[in-house]
């Protein structure tokens, strides 16, 4: 067993606490997508910053983009976590080969993070599992249902496996994730990712959004909204491991709009 695995039992259950704290929080996800348009919340939000408000306007004026809706996401740490696993699991619904190899993958790395944190992490490998056969299986098939899935108790629960599988995928790629880690002030990876990654409520930054494409065969696209020069957002996308053997029928591709601390899931 890994050191993982010897981590103190009384901050997991600690951890296990603060999940179900954030669980009693709901919704944490907006159940329906707003209308992206002059008046939406997410325009309202920036009233007061016209150099910001004028990056958000762009996301359904400028005709590169033209996004038309946004879900949003509980402000915490979660955001990121919580808004790209829905949105790849929207990609599923009802594309019986791309759920069949994402439950294949969920099933290795489930085994993997338990090898790698000990048999605690059962309790979130589970439930992601579960959902990943529902999806499959075609008993979650439409959006509302998806929506019911991912805002249980359960689907909280899950939510921490993601975290423990992109931790998992830096560590073992401790070669090219090292110098982006030191970058950032932390020795070791091993450091980085107690602290950044295991952490309950830790934000994503790059790095972990890094990782989660590579770990789940993901396309992330990220519109950011900064203090950069410009009257647009600025995207990066961040490709899967397997980018080149890569097909827009099996490619999932996901959207989230970043702005200081947050992110949310964007639709076209």
């Amino acid at each position: 067993m890994s050191e993982h695995a010897t981590t103190d039992l009384e901050g997991r259950y600690a951890q296990l606490a603060t999940i179900q704290s954030e669980i009693n929080a709901a919704p944490l996800l907006s159940p329906t997508v707003e209308k992206l348009g002059d008046g939406c919340n997410l325009m309202t939000e920036f009233s007061d910053n016209p150099p910001m408000l004028v990056k958000v306007v762009s996301l359904w004026r400028n005709e590169e983009t033209k996004y038309k809706g946004i879900r949003y996401a509980r402000r915490d740490g979660n955001c990121f976590y919580r808004s790209v696993v829905f949105g790849m699991h929207e990609s599923l619904l009802n594309n019986k080969e791309r759920a069949g190899a994402h439950l294949e993958r969920i099933t290795d790395l489930s085994r993997q993070v338990v090898a790698d944190y000990g048999n605690f992490a059962e309790d979130f490998c589970h439930p992601a599992v579960e959902m990943a056969k529902k999806i499959e299986s075609g008993e979650c098939s439409t959006v509302e249902q998806l929506y019911e899935l991912s805002t249980n108790g359960e689907a909280e629960y899950a939510l921490y496996f993601y975290r423990y599988a992109v931790s998992h995928h830096i560590r073992t790629h401790e070669n090219d994730f090292l110098p982006f880690v030191v970058g950032m002030g932390h020795e070791t990876v091993s450091e980085f990712c107690s602290a950044e990654v295991d952490a309950v409520a830790s934000e994503a930054d790059n790095v972990q959004v890094v990782a989660f494409a590579q770990c789940f065969d993901v396309r992330v696209i990220v519109e950011y909204v900064d203090g950069r020069e410009g009257d647009c957002t600025t995207r990066h996308t961040f490709q899967q491991k397997d980018s080149h053997d890569a097909n827009e029928y099996t490619t999932i591709e996901v959207t989230l709009l970043y702005r200081p601390g947050h992110y949310d899931l964007l639709y076209k």
